[in-house]
């Protein structure tokens, strides 16, 4: 039974990622080109709303305001660079991957990968339908009162949700709204597609990297069952050593791969990490001012909206971090558990250095600050709370 990483497990994610031109297989001109479109769009966007402050009265709460959608908008632009610089990076552990899969032969093991994979597409169909209907709708929202005054006698002369982003064309917006509300709308829902696809694409790979873990629990978990010795034709003492090198040969291969992660992706996920932090205790603020302000619901949605994701994208992070920690401790959970005193000194010596192996906690960390575990999805939301009364004591005392 062999096992087509990419048909069987990312299927989904490479017809995202096709979309976004970020598929780190056969790249031609043209993806070069759709490259750079989505890079302007992204940009321009950001620069208009930068521009706001050559036309609007600066006034704290405006700035604040303008950074918000701001910083929520280079999120976007951060991580579409990030796969756009490590696309080599993908290709690498899809290939790992493949090669890890073509090895196994042990029909259980086989099994397990196809567990974990299935989850990690289970995943990207269930966040697919969500991100794709939320954006849709978002997209919608400021359109559907203009169909419906074609419709109806409502004049409908008022500027619809998305027009609350600060921004600044140098052009009549009135005459020129459906272009500034496609650009707006592109903007949101490109970036939706980004978050999606590559958020989707890493959880998918640390899903096999535990997919892989759990293998090599199990092969610990083996090592002392009688029946093999029996069928195998070998000594005892030499399937004992041969399975504790097959698991420890698969963690090695696990822990190598969150490395590549790692090492590659520390830059960008740490600036993804404190632009996020900065954004969203930005976005509570402006949430709370906006709440203020009864009359002002779409602007409310607004900030609900990016806080919401930014809360999402925050704790998904952390929790398939966690599951990393928790299947590799598992692995010496395991060590422990077997009847090492009935082994042979020298392979009591194996098992003694891989005990001692476990006695680290072990972390996927960036920039030697953000550590991927649910106890930091809390530090940083306690974080973005307290720059929140920062802020809002600050503007207060103003």
């Amino acid at each position: 039974m062999t096992i087509c990483v990419v048909d069987q497990h990312f299927s989904l994610n490479k017809i995202l990622l096709r979309a976004l031109a970020l598929w780190p297989y056969h790249r031609t001109k043209l993806v070069e080109l759709h490259l750079v479109l989505l890079f302007f769009i992204f940009i321009s966007f950001i620069l208009v709303q930068l521009t706001t402050f050559l036309t609007t009265e600066c006034t704290p709460n405006m700035r604040i305001r303008i950074f918000s959608f701001v910083l929520y908008f280079t999120i976007y632009l951060i991580k579409y660079s990030c796969f756009c610089i490590n696309s080599d990076t993908i290709r690498c552990l899809l290939d790992k991957f493949q090669y890890i899969c073509d090895e196994l032969k042990d029909e259980g093991e086989i099994a397990i990968i196809k567990e974990y994979g299935n989850e990690a597409k289970r995943f990207t169909l269930i966040m697919s339908v969500y991100s794709i209907s939320n954006a849709l709708i978002l997209c919608l929202l400021p359109i559907v009162p203009r169909i419906l005054g074609i419709f109806t006698s409502i004049n409908v002369s008022e500027e619809y949700f998305m027009i609350h982003v600060p921004r600044e064309y140098f052009i009549d917006q009135e005459k020129y709204y459906y272009y500034i509300l496609l650009h707006m709308e592109a903007n949101f829902f490109i970036g939706a597609i980004v978050l999606l696809a590559t958020g989707t694409m890493l959880f998918g790979c640390i899903k096999y990297i535990c997919g892989l873990f759990r293998i090599a629990s199990c092969r610990i978990d083996q090592t002392m069952e009688t029946s093999m010795f029996q069928s195998a034709g070998l000594s005892k003492d030499c399937v004992i050593y041969k399975k504790i090198v097959h698991a420890i040969d698969i963690y090695r291969k696990a822990v190598e791969l969150c490395d590549i992660i790692k090492s590659n992706l520390v830059g960008s996920c740490f600036s993804l990490m404190l632009v996020g932090v900065i954004s969203l205790s930005l976005n509570l603020y402006g949430l709370h001012q906006a709440l203020m302000l009864v009359s002002v619901t779409e602007e409310c949605l607004m900030y609900v909206t990016l806080t919401v994701v930014i809360l999402i994208y925050m704790f998904i992070a952390s929790y398939i971090g966690q599951e990393v920690s928790d299947h590799h401790n598992h692995v010496f959970i395991s060590v422990y558990n077997i009847k090492w005193y009935v082994t042979p000194l020298y392979i009591q010596r194996i098992i003694l250095f891989l005990l001692q192996k476990g006695t680290k906690n072990f972390y996927i960390t960036f920039g030697g600050q953000f550590v991927m575990s649910m106890e930091s999805a809390t530090t940083m939301l306690s974080t973005s709370i307290s720059y929140f009364t920062i802020i809002y004591s600050t503007q207060q005392d103003t």
